[in-house]
């Protein structure tokens, strides 16, 4: 059985000279200045825009408005949502990608998080949540709906979650988090279906962290959690993880499937300046195999020097 004594010595190093609003054994949280939230919704509104404008030739829309709120259905509509949420870059759109991703390397810059970081996973996600009820999404073996740990999907145990949401109504459509009594060491890899681990959330410890933009979230990824479908509407969040150089012995329990989608902090830093993503995917549906247990990211990138 894996215990989590030395995994929240390590996330309390991480964030020990920060000023929490939420402070947990696996969780953490900081808030963000008005103006780097500002900074982060009007990249993320771009990236809306970029995807709304490009995708729907015979609408205008205000780049001005908040889109999540004056457009809900048109977003809803775009073709490059996958069923657990993500907004995916595409050929299209990639340059408004790159922007968001260049901001939050920013803003984790300025809350001195660096310092901890070896290397940082690529593609960032912006994840939509839409409240409205779905069974045949939430039914599926790896929905988000369902309780789960990040470690399920393929995620290494060395990995931190951050966490940023960034628009949506305080207090509804958010995430909950339970901490395990224990963790057997036999549900420390991927699962085929994540409703064969959710027993073990039984008698855990549940935090309560409400939604709420503007606050940094960081959370051990043993930490197991459910997205929640309580509340009309749509909520947007943007979500990735990190590894820390402050190794603990229970990371070698799940070494995860993702290697290759982590990169050196300073080149994952450098993507919207010196790096580009890039995809040569046209903006069309989203045609992953969701249903199958494939442990990779939901789709491919090319990581481009802009001095090749």
């Amino acid at each position: 059985m894996i215990t989590f004594a030395d995994r929240a010595e390590r996330l309390a190093r991480i964030t020990n000279r920060l000023d929490l609003v939420l402070n947990y054994p696996l969780l953490k949280a900081v808030r963000l200045s008005a103006m780097q939230l500002a900074k982060l919704r009007n990249a993320v509104n771009l990236y809306l825009y970029a995807t709304l404008d490009t995708f729907y030739r015979d609408r205008t829309f205000h780049l001005g408005d908040e889109l999540l709120s004056s457009a809900p259905d048109a977003i809803r509509g775009l073709p490059n949502i996958t069923p657990n949420g993500l907004i995916l870059a595409k050929k299209q759109n990639y340059l408004a990608y790159n922007m968001v991703h260049a901001t939050v390397a920013e803003i984790f810059a300025e809350l001195q998080f660096p310092a901890h970081v070896t290397s940082a996973h690529a593609p960032i996600n912006l994840r939509l949540v839409d409240g409205r009820a779905d069974t045949r999404i939430d039914g599926r073996p790896r929905a988000s709906a369902k309780w789960h740990s990040d470690i399920w999907a393929g995620e290494p145990a060395a990995a931190v979650i951050c966490f940023i949401p960034v628009f949506g109504v305080p207090g509804e459509l958010g995430v909950r988090w339970i901490e395990p009594k224990v963790f057997p060491d036999d549900l420390a890899r991927p699962l085929a279906d994540f409703q064969i681990g959710a027993h073990i959330i039984e008698g855990g410890r549940e935090y309560d962290v409400p939604f709420d933009p503007g606050v940094v979230i960081l959370s051990d990824p043993f930490l197991v959690h459910a997205t929640q479908r309580d509340a009309d509407g749509l909520r947007l969040s943007i979500d990735f993880r990190f590894i820390s150089p402050y190794s603990v012995a229970s990371d070698a329990a799940a070494p995860g499937t993702r290697s290759e989608n982590y990169l050196p902090y300073a080149d994952w830093a450098d993507i919207g300046h010196g790096h580009v993503l890039t995809t040569d995917a046209p903006l069309a549906a989203y045609t992953g195999l969701d249903e199958t247990t494939a442990n990779e990211y939901a789709a491919p990138f090319i990581i481009r020097s802009l001095d090749d």
